[in-house]
């Protein structure tokens, strides 16, 4: 049954992929007038809370007027599908899948694209490549740089070779394992010499945020600076230093909150 939170209609449902995957979603809604709809796609090894924050952002954006849908990746949460299945090109067709869904269900206009993390490469790209569906993008420390990030800067790797060991743990187990709770399979080790996001930004022209942490992150801050240098659309680089690194959400929040209801 579908929740109500300070006004916010909030309820589960299914994406369904292209590939036949059933991807567990939450819609929120807003109760009055709508002004727009989201996507909002977690980054690796999270679910589609991100910790708390897309919770307190999609309600945020619905007592806002903006409708949002948060989908679990492909092998996390409680959808269906692996990690080591994941690919880049994958990931596409979650943000196809779940905008087409958005469309269906919510709205036909296009859909705001709001992506941490690995999703922010794959998010910006398929802005680049579909702009007549996307509105605006909003990327948190995103992952731009998909082969220096899982190969390059990877000891495992030397010369865009897998290391022996590396290589026979791939073999034997069908992943690498990058963190506690996200593995990396084949499909996208393979795919990240191929698919370079960057190359793309100077395409994108729907209006572009960026929020990066500038303490500890898994990206670093220099990347989405020389992606925002990248954009040709009308962007804004915001950058959360400490000690507000503890408690980034709600500054986050809030220049998201200002930049999707800002003309540009």
């Amino acid at each position: 049954m579908p929740v109500r939170t300070a006004d916010v209609g909030q309820r589960t449902t299914t994406v369904r992929g292209h590939d036949g995957l059933r991807l567990a979603a939450t819609v929120v809604r807003p109760a009055g007038d709508l002004r727009c709809t989201a996507l909002l796609l977690h980054g690796e090894g999270s679910d589609r809370e991100q910790g708390g924050f897309y919770l307190r952002l999609a309600t945020e954006l619905a007592q806002l007027g903006v409708a949002s849908l948060r989908v679990d990746l492909p092998g996390h949460g409680e959808s269906e599908g692996t990690q080591e299945e994941l690919s880049l090109s994958g990931l596409l067709n979650v943000i196809s899948a779940a905008t087409a869904h958005l469309r269906e269900h919510v709205d036909a206009g296009p859909a705001v694209l709001l992506a941490t993390g690995l999703t922010g490469g794959v998010a910006a790209g398929y802005a680049a490549r579909r702009g007549d569906e996307v509105a605006k993008v909003v990327l948190y420390n995103p992952l731009i740089d998909y082969q220096e990030h899982f190969v390059d800067a990877n000891p495992r790797w030397s010369g865009g070779f897998i290391g022996a060991e590396a290589g026979r743990a791939l073999l034997s187990d069908g992943h690498l394992r990058l963190s506690d709770t996200f593995v990396v399979g084949r499909p996208m080790l393979n795919e990240v010499f191929w698919l370079q996001p960057r190359g793309v930004l100077p395409v994108i022209t729907a209006p572009t945020l960026v929020v990066h942490g500038t303490g500890p992150t898994g990206v670093p801050v220099a990347s989405s600076r020389s992606a925002v240098e990248a954009l040709t659309c009308p962007s804004r680089l915001v950058e959360i230093v400490p000690p507000v690194d503890a408690h980034w959400q709600a500054p986050a929040i809030r220049v998201t909150t200002e930049w999707l209801l800002s003309s540009h």
